[in-house]
């Protein structure tokens, strides 16, 4: 329904990663060599070539910066980057719990549709919008449903139909996805699931996005306390970092 599917975009990184790592150390190694011939133009190619000490001075610096940086970096700005949020994504791929970041992405695609078809007119407060790198949260959505043709019925329709594959994939028991969440809060998001059998209007929408803003925020909240943490230690958060620094 929202499209997103782990085998397309995740697991394929981990196969590409280390290509990618190396390209930017290559990559920042002739920008080093290119600046120093800069500095000393007077140099041949050969020379600066094999300044080592120089160049692994610079290296050793970087690195230093890199890993106070990746200490230093939010969450928000991983997760805004297309290359952070693979890098990320397939470290959770590694440590089993993908589908939190799964989740968070296609519950800001629901909050997109919601902008874009102007539903949030009916909602006092759009809640958690979580800067997502906008490649994935736009181009990842079937045409028809940006549509601005589309009926407010249809509309209605297609949003609650979202907000069902949601609850269906992460938060009901049984769940292919299933988030680690507290009882209060799945508890919280069943009773509006199961309030929509009986009324099934835009009235529904604020509670709606109130119940699943919660789950969201005690995702993000899991996320910053345990995995991102050890992300920020991994191998390829300092590589990324350097490519900042």
């Amino acid at each position: 329904m929202i499209v997103l599917r782990p085998k397309d975009l995740y697991y394929s990184v981990l196969d590409t990663l280390n290509g990618q790592g190396n390209c930017f150390r290559v990559r920042r190694r002739y920008r080093q060599e290119y600046n120093t011939f800069r500095t000393h133009s007077s140099l041949d190619a050969r020379t600066i070539a094999s300044m080592k000490p120089a160049v692994q001075s610079t290296d050793n610096s970087i690195r230093r910066n890199a890993i106070e940086l990746s200490c230093q970096i939010s969450l928000e700005k991983i997760l805004s980057d297309k290359y952070g949020f693979e890098l990320f994504a397939a470290h959770l791929v590694k440590e089993l719990s993908l589908e939190n970041i799964l989740f968070l992405t296609e519950y800001m695609q629901l909050k997109h549709f919601i902008v874009v078809h102007q539903l949030q007119k009916y909602v006092t407060d759009i809640g958690c919008l979580l800067p997502i790198c906008p490649n994935l949260i736009q181009k990842n959505f079937h045409p028809r449903l940006l549509q601005t043709t589309l009926s407010a019925p249809t509309i209605w329709f297609i949003c609650l139909n979202m907000f069902h594959y949601l609850y269906g994939h992460y938060v009901m028991s049984g769940s292919v996805a299933l988030l680690n969440l507290s009882f209060e809060t799945s508890s919280n998001i069943t009773r509006q699931m199961t309030e929509l059998r009986r009324t099934s209007s835009v009235k529904s929408l604020q509670p709606l996005i109130t119940a699943f803003d919660i789950a969201a925020s005690d995702i993000i909240r899991l996320l910053r306390g345990d995995s991102f943490y050890r992300f920020q230690l991994s191998r390829e958060c300092i590589r990324y970092c350097e490519e900042l620094v």
